[in-house]
Parts: structure tokens; C-alpha cells; sequence
């Protein structure tokens, strides 16, 4: 779990110091009360997967081009595959379920061998 990514992205608004656990950290906001570590580690969920769908959302883009009706492709039903494999990603993936090499991984058309890495 890294809790300095989630307490900057959630409180940097707010004074704290942190070393490695989460013990360890010091809160020095008087209006906030700390967080909670429970509460630390959903939100540290919640930001793996907006991580996930930015990813995800990124890999749409940069593949828009290859279902134009005017793009030549022989294999353009694997790439409409792997849009739609891309689209249902998030309603399989769950946070601590490894992406790299797992079978969840859309494949990518120009290499079916090839998982997309979704890095997380």
C-alpha cells in the first residue's frame, strides 16, 4: 500500500508528516481529523482503479483509428475484440488481482500472445 500516493493525492491540503508505515505517520492538521488506516487503504483502492481506468482509457484512444470503416486491416474483428475486452476490463479486474500475464488481460490484436499491460 503506498500511503504517501494516497495522502497526497487525497490530502494535500492538509499537514502531515509520514516515514514508512503507517504508524509512523504524524498528523499535524487540527481542523481534519487523521484518517483512519482503513480508510486510507479504500481510498488507496479507489485511486488503483482511476490509475486503471485512465490506462484502460489511454489504450481506447490510441486504437480509435483501427475501427474506422476506412482503415485496411485483415483482422478487424480482433481489434473490435479488444475494444470490447478493453471496455469490460474494469468490471473484471478488482484491486490485488495482478494484471501482468494474467488471463484478464485483453490481447492485443497485432499479437495474440501479447497481454496489454495494465500496470498497477
Amino acid at each position: 500500500m503506498d500511503y504517501v500516493k494516497v495522502l497526497v493525492k487525497y490530502f494535500k491540503n492538509n499537514e502531515w508528516n509520514y516515514e514508512e508505515t503507517y504508524g509512523s505517520l504524524e498528523w499535524l492538521d487540527t481542523i481534519t481529523p487523521k484518517p483512519t488506516k482503513e480508510h486510507l487503504e479504500i481510498l488507496y483502492d479507489d485511486l488503483l482503479k482511476e490509475e486503471m481506468r485512465m490506462e484502460r482509457n489511454q489504450l481506447l484512444k490510441d486504437s480509435d483509428y483501427t475501427v474506422l470503416p476506412d482503415f485496411p486491416t485483415a483482422n478487424k474483428q480482433a481489434w473490435i475484440d479488444y475494444r470490447q475486452e478493453l471496455r469490460d476490463f474494469p468490471s473484471v479486474w478488482s484491486v490485488g488481482v495482478p494484471c501482468h500475464g494474467g488471463t484478464i488481460n485483453p490481447h492485443h490484436p497485432l499479437n495474440h500472445n501479447k497481454t496489454i499491460p495494465i500496470s498497477l
